[in-house]
């Protein structure tokens, strides 16, 4: 294979190697949802009689995918409880940013009990564990949580909970915000970025063709050597 076949491979080898990481990136799936009032549900399924629970107003959920009405979500992942689920698409406020902390991290103190005041001394018949809190669920005229413990979700009867006093989540930008459903700017951002670069990078291997393949200068006759001239 001649030298400057194999050198334009090499380059363009080179080129596709940089450009994957940063396809990769630009496609990464980074699109969060805000929840910007009451009442809304994550689904176990696309489907409005799955709810498990209410998500906690003005936190985050990360956008894993669109299933018509609904969107598939992720809620505190990264951490033991996360959850993945649905969203009605119409309830959720999409935004152009990354939050740096999208999730509640709230924990609730549950109180278990026997029911039975008539033991005498020294028997338990309550004690108190924490529990990871992700949401609250109406039954009825009932609120119950919905947790994480010890290796498992269930609902536990707010009664028997610390009372909620979670922290609004204000890290975000009215700005930014995008409408609900709607395509984010990061997201039409990230095929702007592949395109800008996939262009630059085709017209820098047609610069380096050229440069490899271009007709060789004529070169210039050199002129015959003077004779000396002595005086």
């Amino acid at each position: 294979m001649p030298k400057k076949i194999l050198l334009l491979l090499m380059v363009l080898t080179a080129l596709a190697a940089s450009l994957t990481p940063l396809s990769a990136a630009a496609e990464e799936n980074e699109l969060y949802a805000r929840v910007t009032q009451a009442g809304v549900y994550l689904y176990a399924e696309p489907d409005g009689d799955s709810g498990l629970f209410e998500l906690p107003q003005s936190w985050f959920v990360r956008v894993t995918g669109e299933t018509g009405a609904y969107t598939s979500v992720a809620y505190l992942e990264g951490t033991a409880a996360a959850v993945y689920g649905y969203c009605r698409t119409e309830e959720l406020t999409f935004v152009d940013y990354i939050p740096e902390t999208p999730y509640l991290s709230y924990t609730v103190e549950v109180t278990f009990t026997a029911g039975d005041d008539s033991l005498p001394d020294g028997f338990i018949t309550s004690y108190r564990v924490d529990a990871a809190f992700c949401g609250t669920f109406s039954y009825g005229s009932a609120i119950y949580c919905y947790v994480y413990l010890d290796g498992a979700f269930g609902y536990v009867p707010a009664s028997a909970c610390s009372s909620l006093d979670y922290p609004l989540n204000t890290e975000h930008t009215e700005s930014g915000a995008a409408s609900a459903g709607g395509e984010t700017a990061e997201k039409s951002g990230g095929s702007a970025v592949n395109i800008v670069l996939v262009c630059a990078l085709a017209a820098a291997a047609l610069g380096i063709a050229f440069f490899l393949f271009r007709p060789a200068a004529r070169r210039k006759k050199r002129e015959e050597p003077r004779e000396d001239v002595y005086f």
